[in-house]
């Protein structure tokens, strides 16, 4: 019986042991769950700025011509003719003229004037009468042929007018184009035989 009450004691004992050991030991921290980075946005790209670009200004066409060539500008009209190189010229104001040039080949007359842009043939007409009356004559011209042209840069539009004068004896080529309510006339005065000469210089003029 003594025996028994031991044992009993015995595995009390163990047992409170066992207890006070597990109160006494360090407690374990819980394992907290890993939470994984969240993935990083790579940096925007900005969007590419294209290279400035220099504006360029239009180049002019090139207008070849049979004879060698002065190029008249006028700058507060905004347009240009081309004569012959060597011809004599000089600035006039006779019936709107701006440049006056003659050579071996006849002469040429060009003048800015206010015009109806509805009647090509009487602008003509009437700038050759002023010019015709100026040399004291008082023969009337006449209109051998008026039509559309695009000028030989290929972008300038207007009429050429063939005219004569002196009873067919004398011809003229005239050509205008109308600019700001103004009609740009070029006029070239020669004999029948430099008709396709002056046909050529006329078609050289070119507004900007």
């Amino acid at each position: 019986m003594l025996k028994h009450k031991s044992l009993v004691i015995m595995s009390i004992l163990v047992l409170v042991l066992a207890v006070v050991a597990m109160a006494c030991a360090p407690a374990t921290p819980p394992v907290k769950p890993v939470t994984p980075p969240a993935p990083t946005a790579p940096p925007a790209t900005p969007p590419a700025t294209p290279p400035a670009t220099t504006p360029v200004a239009p180049v002019a066409p090139v207008i070849k011509t049979s004879f060698e060539a002065t190029t008249y500008t006028n700058d507060k009209y905004g347009f240009s003719i081309m004569y012959p190189k060597g011809w004599t010229s000089e600035n006039v104001t006779l019936s709107g003229g701006v440049l006056y040039a003659k050579g071996d080949k006849g002469l040429v007359y060009v003048a800015v004037r206010p015009a109806n842009p509805d009647d090509w043939g009487s602008t003509a007409m009437d700038f050759l009468k002023d010019l015709i009356k100026a040399g004291g004559k008082d023969y009337q011209p006449g209109i051998d042929s008026n039509n559309p042209l695009t000028f030989a840069d290929g972008k300038t539009i207007g009429r050429e007018i063939m005219l004569s004068a002196a009873y067919g004896l004398a011809k003229g080529a005239c050509y205008i184009v109308m600019k700001d309510g103004n009609a740009i006339i070029v006029l070239g005065g020669t004999s029948p035989l430099e008709l396709g000469f002056y046909k050529e210089m006329g078609k050289t003029l070119s507004v900007k």
